[in-house]
């Protein structure tokens, strides 16, 4: 729709350009034209294409003022979307580290139970071992060396 109006828009103005190019010597033949207070002897029809000119004027100001305004509310709105993304981030960041921290804590607290819970068996039972790095694994969940992750 705005290409329509556009493309009807610089047709138009062609059209106009068109014809005055080609009555040119009409346009400049002077003629008495009536003022109210005073007569005065002009070119009638540059003074009309003169008077149609100043509207075109005004409104290639006022489409250039909605272009302008419409880029910069645009910049605006990326600049929101940005800070909110950056927001969203570190939320998200802040919930990983507390999960983080939440599983260290529980498998501490995992570990320290395995190790009552070995401290209470009776002296003559031996206790059944463990996987092969399982006590590691769990002492550290995190690191990135640890096998089998």
């Amino acid at each position: 729709m705005k290409n329509a109006i556009n493309l009807l828009a610089w047709i138009s103005m062609g059209l106009v350009a068109a014809l005055a190019a080609l009555n040119w010597p009409t346009l400049l033949a002077t003629s008495p034209i009536n003022l109210v207070v005073t007569e005065v002897h002009l070119p009638l029809g540059l003074l009309m294409l003169a008077l149609a000119a100043v509207p075109l004027a005004l409104f290639f100001v006022a489409y250039l003022h909605q272009q302008i305004r419409t880029l910069m509310e645009t910049r605006h709105l990326l600049m929101e979307v940005k800070r909110a993304h950056e927001l969203a981030d570190k939320a998200e960041a802040s919930r990983v580290e507390a999960l983080r921290q939440l599983l260290t804590s529980e498998f501490l607290a995992i570990n320290e139970r395995l190790d009552s819970v070995g401290a209470l068996r009776p002296a003559g039972v031996a206790a059944p071992s463990p996987p092969a790095g399982l006590r590691h694994m769990l002492s550290a969940p995190w690191r990135s060396d640890v096998k089998g992750h």
